[in-house]
């Protein structure tokens, strides 16, 4: 067990040591709030586009999607390959848990104020205010990073031998909002695109 912690506290300081997002103000504020709010205001629009039968809803849920942590995860593990810990890690266990674990670490930190920003907008900018969704939106939160977690580790999974190691958060950025029904509803969605969602771990 002592080992273990070991392991994850070693794996946090490389993390916070290799993280870009506090380098500057302007970087921080760029990363954990613009960028997010962005992509959140771009999904509430396509919805609108593709007029979406509730735009709160699809707001909370690019909000969530925000909170992702699969994107930090991907970033640290493809910093750990090109300092060379990946390997060394990796060449020691074949399976290394506290490793993992810790590759989502700042990347939990991070979503945190990421989350309640994005999540905080579409409160404030809905018509409703409805206290009632937002808690049921703070409750999945949780789930949503755990979710983000595993997704993070199988995007670095399939992106750590490749040339370009971002290959597997692409992917998933890409996907994710319109396999999770987050910009129209999986219900309103043609059936080749329900029948592949049901496929889709997302």
């Amino acid at each position: 067990m002592g080992s273990f912690v070991h392991r994850l506290a070693s794996g946090v300081r490389v993390g916070r040591a290799s993280s870009t997002a506090f380098a500057s103000l302007g970087t921080a504020l760029t990363t954990l709030l613009l960028i997010p709010l962005l992509d959140v205001l771009f999904d509430v629009l396509m919805g609108d586009d593709l007029s979406s039968p509730n735009l709160v809803r699809t707001g909370y849920a690019a909000a969530l999607v925000a909170v992702s942590v699969s994107g930090g995860v991907v970033s640290s593990v493809a910093a750990d390959r090109t300092l060379g810990v990946f390997h060394e890690v990796h060449t020691r266990r074949r399976v290394d848990a506290a490793y993992w674990l810790s590759a989502g670490v700042m990347p939990l930190i991070l979503a945190i104020p990421t989350g309640a920003a994005a999540i905080g907008s579409v409160f404030v900018l809905s018509s409703a205010h409805d206290i009632a969704m937002l808690g049921r939106v703070v409750a999945l939160v949780p789930v949503v990073v755990v979710c983000g977690l595993l997704m993070g580790v199988g995007g670095a999974g399939v992106g750590v031998d490749l040339p370009d190691p971002y290959l597997g958060t692409t992917v998933i950025a890409s996907l994710l909002p319109l396999l999770a029904g987050v910009i129209v509803p999986l219900s309103d969605c043609p059936r080749w695109l329900r029948a592949a969602a049901s496929l889709m771990p997302l």
